[in-house]
Formats: structure tokens, C-alpha cells, sequence
């Protein structure tokens, strides 16, 4: 085989190698980048897109969806995402992750940006010197306000969903202190479970005796010599929620995940219930 054979020989096998080298360069420029994988279950996750979807804290891009399933059982939908290499500290215990969607209500437009960048999942991190988690549960749709650090959760029970929906308000004298975290149906589905979390200033009010009962935006009473229509707010119009109220004499503060049950209205008298808390 002459020189000049083997010269050409050379230049042949010269650029698979350079595209090789450049192949495995970036191979590990992303490898590098990537921090660990966790798991979110959602109850539903049809606006969740695999390589589209991102997740974020405070505006900022800390990872991306990769994979949408069903989960074994078939009552979740597990979504898989990597987390940037250096947001590895958002997965440790206490971070929750919720799906921000468009809301309209009394207190402003939020969720605006999704119309025009599609649906993304936001985060509230926990200790970033926590333990390690990769598997949470997250929620459709959730303020910041609602994280397990600033609000206390309870359990309200009800026959049936009607006026009661995942992100509408709970309410004390028309003043917004909660919200409606999780609606699902109980285990023997005899009734619904509705999750509610009341901000932690406000969750002296919640007593063993305290009332819930729906939010109705318009109440008729119609007789035949006599008629009374009341109309409520604008917000209970839009979204219903659950208004509380406690008697006279408050009873001892309920414990977090305390269990009440939802009336359909008011009880007779409560408007004229003027309690004094501690």
C-alpha cells in the first residue's frame, strides 16, 4: 500500500472522529447539567406536556418534564421531571409542587402568562439543607400562600361537590383566609373530602365548634306575600367556596386535620353570632 493510499485512508476516518469527540462533548455538557429525577403525582395532568412543560420557582426555568404516565393503579398520573444540576436542593421534604392555571377572582388576574407560554409547574422549596425526596404529590392549581409552612389544613366533609371547587375561598365575615386545597371522593364513597388550608394568622379561628356551610352567591326567599333576595359577593357569584362562623362562646382551637362537616346553609341565627377570640 502506497503513502499516498494511506494519507487518503486517514482523511476518511477523520471526520467520523471529530464527530464522535463533538457527540460525546455534548453528551456530557448535558449530562453535567442534569441534577436528580423526581416524581410528581397529579390527579390529572392533561396540560402537562413531556419536553414542553417546565418547572419553576420565582420566574426561573429549575427543570423539565420528561415523561408523562399512568401510574399502576390507575388513579394518577405520574410525571417525571429533571431538575437542573444546580436546583438539586428543591428536592428534599417540604417542597410542594401545583400546576399554575388562569384564575380569575376579587383579588386579581394570576396565571395570566400560561395563555401565552402554556401551563408550567410551579414549586415553594423546603429546607434546602432537608433530606432528600424524590417522589411528591403535587396539586392542580395552588397559591404560594397555601404552602405547609404558612397555613394549617383541615378536613371538611360533604354529601356532594355541588358549589365546591379545587382553588375556591374560604371565607370568615367575608374576608378571604383559606382556600380549598383538594376535593376527592372518600372511600367508601358515601361522601366528598374537601381539603381546606387556613393561613396560619387565622387559624385561631377555627374552634371545635366553629360552622362551615357553601358559599352562595344569590339567596331567594319567596312567599306568597312576601319575598327576600340577598345577594352576596361578586367572588361567591364567580366561584362558591365555604363561608365558617363560630357561636358565641368559641370552643377549644381544632387541631390541624380536624374534621367538620359542610352544611348547605348558614345555621338559623348566625348572623347575630358575635364571638371574642383569644
Amino acid at each position: 500500500m502506497s503513502l499516498k493510499t494511506l494519507t487518503s485512508s486517514w482523511y476518511v476516518w477523520l471526520f467520523p472522529i471529530i464527530a464522535i469527540a463533538i457527540c460525546a462533548y455534548l453528551f456530557f455538557q448535558t449530562t453535567n447539567h442534569k441534577g436528580p429525577r423526581i416524581k410528581i403525582s397529579f390527579d390529572d395532568a392533561s396540560s402537562i406536556q413531556a419536553e414542553k412543560t417546565s418547572v419553576r420557582f420565582r420566574g426561573v426555568v429549575i427543570g423539565t418534564v420528561k415523561n408523562v404516565n399512568i401510574s399502576d393503579n390507575r388513579k394518577e398520573t405520574i410525571v417525571e421531571v429533571v431538575l437542573e444540576k444546580e436546583s438539586a436542593n428543591f428536592a428534599v421534604v417540604g417542597s410542594n409542587f401545583w400546576v399554575v392555571t388562569p384564575k380569575v377572582g376579587l383579588q386579581g388576574v394570576t396565571g395570566l402568562e400560561t395563555i401565552f407560554e402554556g401551563t408550567y409547574i410551579a414549586v415553594q422549596p423546603g429546607n434546602p439543607e432537608g433530606e432528600q425526596k424524590l417522589e411528591f404529590k403535587g396539586r392542580m392549581g395552588r397559591d404560594v400562600s397555601e404552602s405547609n409552612d404558612n397555613s394549617t389544613g383541615y378536613l371538611l366533609e360533604t354529601p356532594n361537590a355541588e358549589s365546591i371547587t379545587l382553588g375556591d375561598s374560604v371565607t370568615f365575615r367575608g374576608l378571604v383566609i383559606g382556600s380549598i386545597t383538594e376535593v376527592t371522593l372518600a372511600k367508601n364513597g358515601q361522601s366528598v373530602l374537601v381539603q381546606i388550608h387556613i393561613q396560619n394568622r387565622y387559624a385561631h379561628l377555627i374552634r371545635t365548634n366553629t360552622i362551615f356551610w357553601r358559599k352562595i352567591g344569590v339567596q331567594a326567599k319567596l312567599g306568597l306575600f312576601s319575598s327576600e333576595v340577598k345577594v352576596n359577593s361578586l367572588d361567591s357569584i364567580m366561584h362558591g367556596g365555604v363561608e365558617l362562623f363560630t357561636p358565641d362562646i368559641p370552643g377549644e382551637r381544632a387541631k390541624a386535620q380536624a374534621k367538620f362537616s359542610i352544611l348547605q346553609a348558614p345555621p338559623k341565627g348566625s348572623e347575630k353570632w358575635n364571638p371574642k377570640f383569644d
